[in-house]
């Protein structure tokens, strides 16, 4: 699955890459669908640097159902002042979108099945 990480407002780091690369190949196996993933990491602007949130968008690629995510925690006590714990949240809200949408078809599926047996 191809991962493109755009960085903004900040240098690019291979280590936060290699971060974004293994949460969106644990994403790949729940949800072997998924062709691919677009993550933005934007840092807090220069004379805001400190306690300020990063800002994560992913976009995740999925036949007939996109999946976009913008987290912008905002201010308060959840706002992501390191960059990893801002992907790792990103992360895990897509995981619930993910699982959600599987529980979701699996439900129209069974509709399906329901209305094709009467």
């Amino acid at each position: 699955m191809p991962v493109n990480v755009t960085f903004r407002g900040m240098e690019s780091s291979e280590f936060v890459v290699a971060r974004a690369r293994a949460h969106a190949e644990q994403l790949m196996a729940l949800a072997p669908e998924i062709v691919g993933c677009k993550i933005a990491i934007e840092a807090p602007s220069a004379h805001h640097t400190h306690g300020q949130p990063f800002h994560v968008r992913l976009h995740l690629l999925v036949p007939g159902n996109d999946i976009i995510l913008d987290r912008d925690p905002g201010r308060g006590p959840e706002a992501h002042a390191d960059v990893y714990v801002a992907l790792a949240d990103a992360f895990q809200v897509a995981r619930r979108r993910i699982e959600e949408l599987g529980r979701k078809r699996r439900e129209e599926s069974r509709r399906s099945d329901v209305s094709l047996g009467e």
